[in-house]
């Protein structure tokens, strides 16, 4: 097949996906707004706000006490300062993307000392066409296990397609990094999103990161750095169970200037400059945290998981690039991966996660990635060019993306 740029029609192979038309039944609006209207409203009640204020980009922010997240009120200390970042020079030059309280404090209003933020969910802009349950999970709708290769399977929602370019290593593991391509991907529907994430995974329980553009679930149409955990492998969400952010408890908020749904700025320009998001995951001293461009944001507490899954130790680490093929809509989406570029396209075209990294030892020594999973869910939308331990100075990295059906 010959591979065509995001702009321009592509050929398509004989094999290929079959979607079906489902009938949607029509949604209850003035249910499923009462009821999300209900747990947000109940969530922000139970806050103690001490100050709220506006970002550039309009977002609400609520600043708590930092220890009135715990009711002990003894918030952990994070890890050690992480080595120094790894800058890709020359040629190949990226640089951090920046999120909106890090600019001068004269430029935008912050809490006071001791404080952090929360995220208020805006409800203004909520569709409000889904039921709180689906509006919780990761893929909006229940999932079911697809197994990929005789020992490696992802869940996929039972409503809907989900398509992949994803990688994965079987280790016992306590932690994983790596630079995520920072683009502003195209989505075609507002229930549908696009996402280059890391994930630790033991048993049925997981904690993930990266970023994520999702009309549906942030308000608007622009990257949102994102979390996401499950305790029983995405079945339900709530809180202490799973769900994102802060739409669920479970996340201890520790940093005063990143926080989960935060929008980053400025993304990737197709063709010319280069973002990245620096995303690591470390457990320490009992706690999953979460280091972002080399600020440790918060955390995890491990006592969220049981011993069959993430309380002590990972057994597999993935990154990867996902995005949602809606079943509400007839055909493929046109719904970008990454930039909209295929793989082969590369430098300065194509999305890439490079630096890939997983905690091999519980002192914080690290270990190159290298994955022995690799799979694309359909080539013909997406696909992923792999680079495991490539003696550059990117080590292990890979290139993904596609346009969908554009």
């Amino acid at each position: 097949m010959i591979k065509t740029g995001p702009m321009q029609n592509k050929e398509r192979g004989n094999i290929r996906r079959i979607k079906r038309k489902k009938v949607m039944p029509k949604p209850d609006l003035s249910k499923n707004e009462r009821e999300l209207r209900d747990y947000f409203d109940g969530h922000l009640a139970r806050l103690d706000v001490i100050k709220t204020t506006k970002t550039p980009s309009g977002q609400i922010l609520d600043w708590i006490k930092i220890e009135s997240q715990l009711p002990t009120g003894k918030v952990a200390s994070p890890p050690p300062e992480i080595d120094q970042l790894v800058y890709a020079r020359g040629k190949l030059k990226d640089q951090l993307v920046k999120f909106e309280l890090e600019a001068s404090k004269s430029k935008v209003e912050r809490g006071p000392e001791g404080t952090v933020p929360v995220l208020r969910k805006d409800l203004k802009n909520l569709r409000f066409t889904k039921s709180l349950s689906d509006h919780l999970s990761k893929h909006g709708h229940k999932t079911y296990s697809m197994q990929i290769n005789e020992n490696d399977s992802i869940e996929v929602p039972g409503d809907g397609a989900h398509d992949y370019s994803y990688t994965a290593q079987f280790a016992t593991c306590y932690g994983g990094e790596g630079y995520f391509s920072a683009y502003d991907p195209y989505t075609q529907w507002s229930n549908e999103f696009s996402l280059l994430q890391i994930l630790m995974r033991r048993g049925n329980q997981t904690v993930e990161s990266g970023w994520q553009e999702y009309r549906d679930l942030y308000g608007d149409w622009v990257p949102h750095l994102f979390i996401y955990y499950t305790t029983n492998g995405y079945s339900a969400d709530g809180d202490n169970i799973g769900g994102y952010n802060r739409d669920v408890d479970g996340w201890i908020q520790y940093s005063s200037s990143v926080y989960p749904g935060a929008v980053s700025s400025p993304n990737s320009v197709r063709g010319g400059a280069q973002y990245v998001m620096f995303i690591k995951y470390q457990l320490y001293q009992g706690n999953w945290w979460l280091n972002c461009n080399n600020n440790w944001i918060g955390y995890y507490p491990a006592s969220l998981f049981n011993d069959e899954g993430l309380n002590s130790q990972a057994g597999k680490i993935a990154f990867y690039g996902e995005i949602v093929d809606s079943s509400d809509h007839t055909g493929f989406t046109n719904t970008d991966m990454g930039s909209g570029y295929w793989a082969e396209y590369e430098w300065p075209w194509s999305a890439y996660m490079r630096n890939l990294r997983y905690q091999s030892v519980t002192n914080g020594g690290m270990s190159q990635y290298n994955a022995d999973t690799v799979f694309t869910s359909d080539p013909d939308l997406y696909d992923l060019e792999n680079h495991m331990n490539s003696g550059t100075t990117w080590d292990s990295y890979f290139w993904l993306g596609g346009p969908g059906a554009g």
